[in-house]
């Protein structure tokens, strides 16, 4: 292993993230966009260094992003950016009117859920495939082993043996489009941002996932078809945090995933 994940240190904040993971893009975003200072530890998942049995006692799920805040680990990336709203609720991300507080969950949950199952299959295609196939057997089956939940095993084992089929892939794209028609619509309800006036954690957890499918597929993204969007896009993309969560370079890596 590269690097120990045996402690979160009593003070401060620290983050155990994926250069190319798109729930760590949110939670990056959301720390820089506070300037939060945190203590990065990247993660090689290709390497699968989030199978390490003392990252596993921080995040049982083996996956990132997991938060460390003062000797505690939080994990789920929504969780982890509400919870850093909630310790650190200088430069407000949630709108103070309830009504679109529900509304902000709403459509942060739609990110998690219905956004992230529109990139999965094509992302572990480029990212992880070229991986896993490279893998004897019994090396397969030895991280099989360690992957903690059914999903993931049946996920790896797909990309290393099979692949997605071509209905998967279809369906894949199939919810880009919904996705990006649901973007559209918020959009369309008045104001720059997904709330109106104020950029919030919605604007937050869903751009990662735009940004995904702008790089899976660029025609995807269509300033015809979807004219709001394409501006929220640019225009979210224009914050300094956003690029910096976006387009981290702290590891040489990010020069291999810098359109990922």
């Amino acid at each position: 292993m590269s690097q120990s994940f045996q402690y979160v240190p009593q003070k401060g904040l620290v983050l155990f993230h994926g250069l190319a993971s798109t729930c760590s893009k949110k939670v990056r975003f959301a720390l820089m966009e506070k300037g939060l200072p945190f203590e990065s530890r990247l993660m090689d998942l290709q390497a699968f260094e989030q199978f390490d049995p003392e990252y596993l006692k921080l995040n049982p799920n083996g996956v990132v992003p997991t938060l460390g805040h003062d000797g505690r680990a939080i994990i789920e990336s929504n969780v982890i950016i509400e919870y850093i709203e909630d310790a650190f609720p200088e430069t407000p991300l949630r709108p103070a009117d309830p009504h679109d507080r529900a509304r902000m969950r709403v459509m942060t949950r739609f990110a998690d859920t219905f956004a992230y199952d529109a990139v999965y299959a094509l992302t572990w295609q480029m990212l992880s495939a070229p991986v896993a196939r490279k893998l004897s057997n019994a090396e397969l089956e030895k991280l099989l082993s360690k992957v903690p939940t059914e999903e993931r095993r049946k996920r790896w084992q797909t990309v290393a043996r099979e692949d997605f089929t071509d209905e998967q892939v279809s369906e894949s794209r199939r919810k880009m489009d919904d996705t990006l028609s649901k973007l559209e619509a918020w959009v369309g309800e008045g104001g720059p941002w997904l709330l109106g006036e104020q950029l919030t954690l919605a604007d937050i957890a869903i751009v990662p996932f735009i940004d995904r499918i702008r790089n899976l597929l660029p025609e995807a993204l269509d300033p015809q078809a979807y004219p709001r969007t394409v501006d929220w896009y640019a225009r979210i993309f224009e914050r300094p945090a956003c690029q910096r969560a976006l387009k981290f370079t702290e590891d040489p890596r990010a020069k291999e995933l810098k359109n990922v």
